[in-house]
């Protein structure tokens, strides 16, 4: 009697389990299906006209939101098969931060910006890499320890900080698609961005414990 009323609370556990799981992932494929329609929408007319008038939009509204979208459909497929096939090369997440960042780093650049507004072919290239960008930040994270996490935020603060005051402060108009006043409105945007970015990791990282736990899988 005792060893079924067990297995009936075991069986019970497992399904409220699962449904959670369910919950969570339905949760979030809304919300990627929703932040990345509103990414894409940027690039296609009517809306379109606004990143073409606004350097701020681009660099700092539609970008951040594809590799928020991709973060966010890679957690609600936790156990996607191209991430279990992937793992024997993304050790610690090392290869999907690497990609990552030559993609983020890339679609900094005044020239990748440019060509994004002029060519529609190029601005597909860019919603299509942004976006798997965050799918590999996603797994990259969930991989990766605490101070290898901290290497790689430092890095992108440290470059989105000197990006948006090299911008914000230069009399150059870097980008031929935009205004030097627009390229100035976006140089504290993005410096405001990367303060917050970096907050938002520390604060996640001291909630979580992530520092203690990889101290103490160290030790082990």
């Amino acid at each position: 009697m005792t060893e079924t009323t067990t297995v009936t609370v075991t069986k019970k556990a497992g399904t409220t389990q699962e449904e959670a799981t369910l919950k969570n992932a339905c949760m979030y494929a809304w919300l990627a299906a929703s932040i990345t329609a509103v990414a894409v929408a940027l690039s296609v007319p009517p809306m379109r006209s606004i990143i073409e008038q606004s350097m701020a939009w681009h660099m700092v509204v539609q970008m951040p939101l594809l590799v928020l979208g991709g973060w966010l459909a890679a957690r609600a497929l936790p156990s996607m098969a191209a991430f279990r096939r992937l793992a024997a090369f993304n050790q610690m997440g090392l290869t999907g931060f690497i990609l990552a960042q030559v993609i983020t780093a890339y679609w900094m650049l005044p020239l990748a910006i440019d060509r994004a507004v002029v060519l529609p072919l190029f601005d597909v290239l860019k919603l299509l890499t942004l976006f798997i960008s965050g799918l590999l930040l996603a797994d990259a994270f969930r991989r990766a320890p605490a101070a290898l996490q901290l290497f790689f935020i430092g890095y992108w603060v440290s470059m989105m900080a000197w990006l948006g005051i090299y911008l914000a402060t230069t009399d150059l108009r870097l980008c031929n698609a935009y205004s030097l006043q627009g390229q100035v409105s976006t140089g504290w945007s993005l410096l405001a961005l990367g303060a917050a970015l970096g907050a938002a990791w520390l604060t996640n990282t001291c909630l979580t414990g992530a520092f203690q736990k990889s101290a103490v899988n160290a030790t082990k």
